[in-house]
């Protein structure tokens, strides 16, 4: 920025300003000097588009900023001076240049993508108004995706995009500002996944070996992988491994090691009841030699929870869990400390356990019990959930993802040691009970930044753990644990409602309705009661199961208002029933009591209001008044995911989408 000095002048008894009138560049400083002998006092004021702001008062010299503008732009600047007689006024014309053209880009970006490939989106700047045009100017981007969730990574004037977890429209805006008016351009991009992706497969460490009560996860193959590798410390003329289950022998393998005397194993496991043992050892001559024996070895299916204190599950009363079983095994503990944190060891799950170790939550026991039972299969799960925490406090840190002092990096870190993160196949995330005030980093509200924050944690998960199959997110209880501030509560679980949109492969379920209820945490029966709701999805999604009735709640997918406006029409993603008590729990345009009677027929529900209507937005269940005794079901009887803030559609669609 420059600076332009007007002529010092020491004040007099005369009144003036030097300089007088003035044509200057934009971005560049001049200073003003004022006389006034025997004032009382001075002030410096400035008139721009009929607005006028005081800059300074009691100054003689004032240092005046001549800022970004758009074309050129005049101004006033106002001396006055008070003075026993009256008040003098003297206004210096101040015509401001345009110097610095605003930003003028362009945006390119392909127009399909299947989603798996990496792409580009480029920011390409004129010349004139590249930084190259003019090294004092800083040019800016920002950049705004909606659509699918996708995985990112932002370069100055760049945009690559890693990977979708979605197919439909992507729209990607670019905002440029170098100091002016910013300006902004947009890009569609139509993504196509494919029908399935490969498995990704991990790499075996050069020294892997199993460990004592190891679970292996099964990969798309219906397989799991033991690998045992290492060094030979002795002389040997070759290495065998044999593979027991249960008492039968499985398999059996030799090898020579190699010239550095180093040797691989890789066997395939049967995901089932099964345990599995090992024996290593060495031929040398006649004999034999075991020299590692390792047991209790399994094979089945690895799922995550995460989320805060409803995910941790383990604040369900002075109540034992008392059921455990061989079958259903986790690794290490969630301990926020460091060294808790790198704690390697496998186990047996249980709900609540000394010191969080293969502690996994009540609810996540009662999963992992009803998948173990029906599928006659070895489940994993680690829990990571720590209580009390935004979901900003969830997000990875880039730089280091297995930082232990950050929630991510201790659960990653344990998946790697525990040699799972190719073998996840999904995530249960319940939270958000602290995202409903407004205490989180940005000093908004929680549910205005829930959305992105939640994207990029998935894609840090698609990352991290490939092989995710499917995201299950839970809708919270209204206000849960007492927390919103003027229904901010409300838009938190409208934010949590549209998640699914942005991904092919989630699903998710209301705690709405669980009896016995929780306005903050569930007792036992609750917690039990959760589990029993996302098992049939689990089921449906990861082992083929099917079933008569939908096992989500309803959804709603819009809602429309009749040509007289007198009655609404919402469609669910599936049928839903009605109850005459219910007219008090909708809400148009923030008032109660416009419903008064509703008829349910399969997918849709028609609401007759009290008086013809031109809401524009309606809503199911604030926070503020309700009851858990009358709430709207589907047909199922799982309790309906609360919308709110809906736009209304017009008449229009009504007609050909009647049931």
């Amino acid at each position: 920025m420059q600076s332009l000095v007007g002529p010092l002048i020491q004040a007099g008894s005369a009144f003036s300003v030097s300089p007088e009138k003035l044509t200057v560049p934009e971005e560049t400083d001049v200073l003003f000097t004022g006389q006034a002998g025997g004032a009382d006092s001075v002030s410096w004021t400035l008139l721009r588009d009929g607005r006028e702001t005081r800059l300074a008062a009691g100054l003689f010299h004032l240092r005046f900023e001549a800022g970004r503008v758009t074309g050129d732009t005049t101004v006033t600047l106002r001396f006055k001076a008070v003075y026993p007689a009256g008040v003098k006024t003297k206004d210096i014309p101040v015509t401001i240049q345009e110097a610095i053209p605003d930003p003028a880009f362009t945006l390119s970006a392909p127009p399909h993508w299947d989603g798996r490939t990496p792409i580009e989106v480029a920011a390409l700047a004129s010349k004139e108004t590249a930084p190259s045009a003019n090294p004092a100017v800083h040019l800016t981007y920002e950049w705004k995706i909606e659509g699918p969730a996708v995985t990112k990574q932002i370069t100055p004037g760049r945009l690559l995009l890693k990977r979708a977890q979605n197919s439909g429209k992507l729209t990607v805006s670019a905002t440029a500002s170098n100091g002016g008016t910013p300006v902004t351009r947009t890009a569609v991009i139509e993504i196509a996944e494919p029908k399935a992706d490969a498995w990704v497969a991990r790499t075996p460490g050069d020294e892997e070996q199993p460990e004592e009560n190891e679970f292996y996860a099964r990969n798309d193959r219906n397989e799991g992988t033991l690998y045992y590798n290492g060094e030979l410390k002795d002389a040997a003329d070759s290495v065998f491994l044999k593979v027991y289950a249960g008492d039968q022998l499985y398999k059996t393998d030799t090898v020579k090691p190699g010239a550095d005397h180093t040797y691989r194993f890789a066997v395939k496991l049967k995901p089932g009841l099964i345990k599995y043992r090992v024996e290593f050892g060495k031929h040398l001559g006649r004999e034999d030699t075991v020299l590692r024996s390792v047991g209790n070895l399994v094979c089945g299916d690895a799922y995550l929870i995460n989320g805060q204190s409803n995910a941790e599950a383990t604040a369900f009363g002075k109540e034992d869990y008392l059921f455990t079983s061989e079958w259903i095994r986790s690794f290490g503990s969630p301990d926020g400390s460091p060294q808790g944190a790198r704690t390697r060891l496998w186990g047996n799950a249980g709900a609540r356990t000394k010191g969080g170790m293969f502690q996994i939550g009540y609810w996540g026991m009662e999963l992992a019990r009803r998948l173990m039972e029906e599928e006659k299969m070895p489940i994993c799960i680690l829990n990571g959930a720590v209580g009390g925490t935004r979901i900003d406090q969830h997000q990875r840190n880039p730089s280091d993802p297995e930082d232990v002092a950050t929630i991510y990096g201790r659960l990653l870190w344990r998946l790697e040691q525990a040699r799972l993160s190719d073998g996840i196949r999904g995530v249960l995330w319940h939270q958000g009970e602290n995202d409903q005030g407004a205490d989180g980093p940005t000093g908004g509200f929680g549910w205005e930044s829930y959305r992105q924050y939640f994207l990029d944690l998935a894609a840090a998960w698609k990352e991290d753990f490939p092989n995710i199959q499917h995201y299950y997110v839970f809708q919270i209880w209204p206000k849960s644990c007492s927390m919103g501030i003027n229904g901010s509560d409300n838009r938190l679980r409208e934010v949590q409602r549209n998640l699914p949109l942005a991904f092919s492969n989630m699903s998710i379920m209301s705690t709405l309705g669980i009896e016995p209820p929780g306005g903050c945490h569930y007792p036992p029966a609750g917690y039990s009661e959760m589990a029993r709701l996302i098992w049939p999805v689990l089921e449906r999604d990861n082992y083929g199961k099917h079933f008569a009735a939908a096992v989500t709640p309803p959804n709603l997918q819009r809602a429309t208002t009749s040509s007289d406006g007198r009655s609404i029409r919402l469609e669910f993603d599936q049928p839903v029933r009605w109850d005459n008590a219910l007219a008090g729990q909708f809400y148009l345009d923030g008032e109660r009591g416009k419903v008064v009677s509703g008829a349910a027929t399969g997918n849709f529900l028609t609401l007759q209001l009290i008086a013809p209507s031109t809401a524009q937005k309606i809503s199911y269940l604030d926070s503020s008044s309700w009851s858990q005794a009358t709430l709207l079901r589907g047909e199922n009887g799982i309790a309906a995911l609360t919308f709110y803030e809906v736009r209304l559609l017009g008449p229009a669609l009504n007609a050909s989408r009647s049931p």
